[in-house]
């Protein structure tokens, strides 16, 4: 086991920061990959997209396993950990490989669909399933984003696979409206976005709830009344939950030893953070890593 989580980034040999392939294509070159092995846990550094066509097949994204049937689709967040599994052999689909390079070059996304909800997993389930889509569906539109990928005319191809994408995304927002909380207003979503991503960077210096609250400018009060609305949790069980993920991470993926991961996740004692994780996971690190 490695030092450390593998981190894969894009190789974005056609330099147009976007790739999409079927499932034959993907596993294909999943089994010639040499930095990292695709099939154990790695973090990724861009965003991915899988839409199952035909049969089913089984992904793992932060220690959950989604079971993906026909017309489902799967959005896995930047930064977030997962593993692919031999299953995708027999499944028919597509991959949607982006950065966030493409996103931002493009501006597609109008402002109230900048904080959305396809991969903000704090919130949401990342799995959308056709039952889900009512009338509509993802494969038409996939379809189309592989075969424009796939054409030899390169005029504007990244302004159509731009539209194209936009196309997909919103039609899966469109099935998370359905789903989400309703009445939220959009300026307590951007604020929940802001606190997430401040946290991911924040969270080995503090674990204050009071702090994170200082820094957005809003009150402790208002801070814990949006992560109730959205979360059903409250501002510290949020930062404790995101701090255990963290350590799961790490002692799952990694060889580092409960000490290593106590000072890389900011406890300086690692009695505290074995204190800390039994007291919110009902276990230890050990006999975590050891049922892993």
């Amino acid at each position: 086991m490695d030092k450390e989580i593998p981190k894969v980034y894009y190789n974005d040999l056609r330099k147009l920061r976007i790739e999409v392939m079927n499932f034959s294509q993907l596993f294909d070159s999943l089994n010639q990959s040499s930095n990292h092995n695709p099939f154990a846990v790695h973090k990724i550094e861009f965003y991915l997209i899988l839409v199952v066509t035909k049969n089913t097949y089984t992904h793992f994204v932060d220690f959950k396993s989604y079971e993906l049937t026909e017309g489902s689709a799967l959005f896995i967040a930047k930064n977030q950990v997962h593993h692919f599994t031999r299953g995708l052999e027999e499944a028919e689909g597509y991959c949607v490989i982006f950065t966030s390079l493409f996103t931002d070059k493009y501006h597609f996304l109008s402002d109230n669909l900048k904080v959305n909800r396809l991969f903000n997993y704090h919130i949401e389930t990342p799995l959308i399933l056709q039952e889900e889509m009512g009338d509509d569906n993802l494969v038409d539109t996939a379809t189309l984003l592989y075969n424009e990928y796939q054409f030899a005319n390169a005029f504007a191809k990244p302004e159509v696979l731009s539209a194209l994408l936009q196309v997909l995304l919103l039609k899966a927002e469109r099935a998370k409206d359905f789903q989400s909380i309703s009445g939220v207003k959009l300026h307590w979503l951007e604020l929940f976005n802001n606190f997430k991503d401040m946290l991911e960077v924040e969270y080995v210096n503090t674990r204050n709830s009071k702090d994170y609250a200082s820094k957005l400018f809003i009150s402790y009060k208002f801070l814990n009344d949006i992560v109730k609305e959205l979360t059903g949790k409250t501002a510290k069980a949020f930062i404790d939950d995101f701090v255990c993920i963290e350590i799961k991470r790490l002692l799952v993926s990694t060889s580092l030893s409960v000490k290593e991961i106590s000072y890389q996740t900011g406890f300086e004692d690692s009695a505290n953070m074995v204190k800390f994780f039994k007291k919110n996971m009902k276990t230890t690190p050990l006999k975590f890593r050891q049922q892993k």
